[in-house]
């Protein structure tokens, strides 16, 4: 009988406690969206929405920054991640290798476009031959420009990396979202349209999934969780801006 009861307790407080969600974010900086690095910990909407969502669910959130590539091998051959986020179904298929994942409905829709400065804006695709991006980021935008050889792409580990290359004429441009470099652009005590979106060269409007190899769970629950906070989605994008 007491060996029951002892079993009964174990069971109520894990209950308690709630299930542990393993989530792996890209250990990089781009904030407001969200920052994971070694300096600092996460921060941001993407990881506020999270928290949101297992406090949502009673659940305990474990959050694992790990470097881009790490994350898929983690999540689909080691198997030791339940989620990952941000992702998109166009992102990464290398990394993916044709297996199958799980998708919720979109999180935050971005924009991804090119920055110039602000005397090139306006010059025409034919100018841009040298573009930068952060390592592991796919320039979905420029992929036929990218597929002809017309365009060369170069890749760093960071934003402030490629900020620099552009203001000193290493690179025509760099592909990212226009939010976060403006907020990277303050960082180094730099003007915010010191780099501008230029609306005549490649953009896309894409968005943030949550992803899982294993769990439709999860899943369906983050969904309905989307669906049923408008206000707590809307409150969270007020604080950063978005």
């Amino acid at each position: 009988m007491k060996r029951w009861r002892l079993l009964a307790l174990l069971m109520v407080t894990a209950l308690a406690q709630g299930e542990t969600l393993r989530v792996g974010i890209e250990q990089h900086d781009y904030y407001p969206y969200y920052r994971a690095t070694l300096e600092s910990p996460p921060e941001g909407y993407c990881l506020d929405l999270l928290e949101a969502f297992a406090e949502y669910e009673g659940l305990t959130l474990e959050l694992l920054p790990q470097p881009l590539n790490r994350l898929y091998r983690n999540m689909l051959d080691e198997q030791n991640l339940d989620l990952l986020f941000p992702d998109n179904p166009e992102w990464a298929r290398q990394a993916k290798a044709d297996r199958h994942l799980y998708y919720s409905e979109a999180a935050v829709q971005i924009v991804d476009g090119t920055m110039v400065l602000a005397n090139r804006r306006g010059q025409g695709l034919n100018n841009i031959r040298h573009l930068g991006t952060v390592r592991g980021f796919t320039a979905q935008a420029w992929q036929p420009q990218l597929d002809a050889g017309t365009v060369h792409l170069v890749e760093t580990q960071d934003l402030h990396s490629l900020i620099r290359m552009v203001v000193r004429g290493r690179l025509d441009a760099l592909y990212a979202n226009p939010q976060v470099v403006r907020y990277q652009l303050a960082q180094l005590d730099m003007s915010n349209n010191y780099l501008q979106l230029d609306p005549q060269l490649p953009l896309i409007y894409t968005s943030f999934h949550l992803s899982s190899a294993s769990r439709p769970d999860l899943i369906e629950r983050f969904d309905a969780f989307l669906a049923h906070q408008p206000d707590t989605l809307q409150r969270l994008k007020t604080r950063y801006g978005l």
